[in-house]
């Protein structure tokens, strides 16, 4: 597994990067500047989704972004999702969600046809 999809893997189990950089024995920078450069390359993609028609509330994806086989095939799951994008309309400002790095991997994935 590349180091991408582990941190991807881990992010989506909700797990800090100070626990993800002790478990793939390597440092907190460098999983920082995995996700940073996820932030990067989905920027557009994420600004430009519209919210759905459900109102203001954050709706618990947890169990959908935790069963991820990391797969461009389930990339196109969440993301058609109308709960999903409602998380990610309400959540993309956010700096340090680690739901959205989990969607994020997702995007790029998605993005880069993998």
């Amino acid at each position: 597994m590349d180091l991408e999809k582990e941190i991807a893997y881990w992010r989506c189990h909700n797990k800090p990067v100070i626990f993800i950089a002790k478990t793939l024995n390597i440092s907190c920078d460098e999983v920082r500047k995995v996700l940073n450069s996820w932030k990067e390359e989905t920027r557009d993609f994420i600004f430009s989704l519209k919210e759905h028609d459900l109102g203001f509330f954050n709706p618990d994806i947890t169990g959908l972004l935790k069963s991820s086989d990391l797969s461009v095939e389930y990339a196109r799951k969440i993301l058609s999702n109308k709960f999903v994008i409602n998380y990610i309309v309400l959540n993309r400002e956010r700096k340090h969600d680690r739901y959205m790095d989990c969607i994020r991997y997702h995007v790029k994935i998605l993005l880069q046809g993998k």
